[in-house]
């Protein structure tokens, strides 16, 4: 056994290892060798099993690319302690109903670790313990989370999240927040740069660079010109601060930043949640986001009064079954002040979005949610609030549903825009304003001249 590799882990990693509570979080600076000191965490507990006791680690990673750097730390750790494993190097079909792939590892004792990509199938009807990679940086936190908690927690074994901050009010910090409340049962841990630095991070680095067998001793003047260096290489302050200093930021990757949506805010608009008390003789524009059980349905009105779109209503609506949603719209479009009517037409709402084409003709346009459409849908509408051209009530639950969206650049540079799903629902007032907002950019197909019919005779 090479007892020199052993000398590479800094206090605070050991810390991590040493951890025994059910359920563990750990916001960290980059590139501190998190994943790495995971990786000897699991294989250590694994190989020292008897083939009786046998058990399954299942770790999940934003992308199969960084699961496998993963399964190559356990490979490397399992060698420096000659623990008896077997890894293919390359993904296996663990779930052919579901497509799901991912990299196995295999002890002599009969356990596994399984490191996958970022789907909440991926946990179902599995068993073992869990680690969540970069946890703020998945796309689904919470359904993830349901998932994985069950996995391990239901039958004792223990729960790891770790990641990069990524923003205020993601899952991974809301649970943050409520272990140091003492809200929820579980551990925390936070490392900085600066933290790991006075561990004595730097000298590892030093060691592994000069294939050292010891520690190197303190040196503060190195280590301050080290972080000076990581510090003058940042682009801004924010960079700096998520991506070493744990300090999450509210607009890190939102696409409507709080100074954009309260800059639009307005305390004494003229609302109603009546569609029929809305006025006849005005040009109103309204978009409508479909839902039935889990989200929130919503419809959001706006009046165009010169160039500015000012908010009339905004109605929200749960567990409405779809004719009374459908008998609203119909409400609503009966009302010869309403231009146009876009509703989201993507799965549930596809068939009412054909009845209503049929009934209102070129007053209704369906639209289908995909992601290049979101972007068409997002976008004017961001543009919009940079130019102050609409007005939203001063509300808070307003507030944070259209600061929700957040821009996301996938490894294929393609943007996508999503939100969490919490409580409040999934960002469906803002798809709702985005709607009515396209409903008032749309030009409206020209509207036919009447045709006159004489009686016979005349």
């Amino acid at each position: 056994m090479n007892d020199a590799v052993f000398n590479l882990l800094c206090p605070f990693q050991l810390a991590w290892i040493n951890e025994r509570s059910p359920l563990a979080l750990w916001e960290k600076s980059r590139r501190i060798g998190a994943t790495w000191v995971q990786a000897l965490a699991v294989v250590l507990d694994l190989a020292g099993r008897e083939a009786s006791n046998k058990l399954s680690y299942w770790h999940s990673s934003a992308d199969m690319t960084a699961s496998s750097e993963f399964i190559g730390y356990c490979g490397e750790w399992a060698g420096v302690i000659n623990a008896v494993a077997k890894c293919t190097g390359e993904p296996e079909v663990i779930d052919e109903a579901d497509a799901i792939s991912a990299f196995v590892m295999r002890f002599a004792n009969g356990s596994k670790i399984v490191a996958g990509s970022s789907n909440p199938k991926f946990f179902r009807s599995k068993g073992g313990s869990v680690g969540l990679d970069e946890f703020d940086f998945h796309r689904d936190q919470r359904e993830l989370f349901k998932a994985a908690h069950a996995t391990a927690m239901f039958w004792g074994y223990p729960l790891r999240a770790w990641s990069t901050v990524n923003g205020e009010g993601t899952v991974m910090d809301q649970m943050c927040r409520q272990v140091q409340a003492g809200t929820m049962k579980g551990a925390y841990h936070k490392t900085t740069i600066e933290d790991a630095v006075a561990d004595g991070i730097v000298e590892r680095i030093i060691m592994k660079r000069k294939k050292l067998s010891y520690v190197p001793e303190p040196d503060d003047g190195a280590r301050k010109a080290w972080l000076e260096e990581l510090r003058g290489t940042c682009p801004d302050q924010q960079t700096w601060d998520q991506e070493y200093m744990c300090i999450r930021r509210a607009d890190n990757s939102s696409l409507l930043t709080y100074d954009l949506i309260q800059g639009c805010e307005e305390s004494n608009l003229t609302l109603t949640d009546d569609v029929q008390k809305l006025p006849a003789d005005r040009s109103l524009y309204a978009g409508y986001d479909v839902a039935r059980k889990k989200d929130l349905s919503v419809l959001w009105v706006l009046e165009r009064v010169g160039d500015v779109y000012w908010t009339r209503l905004v109605r929200t609506m749960q567990g409405v079954n779809f004719a009374a949603q459908e008998g609203l719209l119909n409400v609503l479009l009966a009302n010869p002040g309403v231009k146009r009517l876009c509703l989201d037409s993507s799965g549930m709402g596809m068939d009412l979005a054909e009845r209503l084409k049929n009934k209102w003709s070129y007053r209704f346009e369906g639209v289908n949610f995909t992601a290049p459409v979101k972007a068409e849908l997002a976008l004017p509408l961001l543009r919009c609030f940079q130019d102050r051209l609409v007005r939203i009530p001063a509300a808070g639950e307003v507030r944070e549903d259209l600061h929700k969206i957040r821009k996301v650049v996938t490894a294929a540079n393609n943007i996508r825009f999503e939100a969490e799903h919490d409580e409040s629902g999934h960002a469906d007032r803002f798809w709702a304003l985005a709607l009515a907002y396209h409903a008032a950019d749309t030009k409206a197909a020209p509207v036919r001249a009447p045709l006159t019919y004489k009686p016979a005779g005349w």
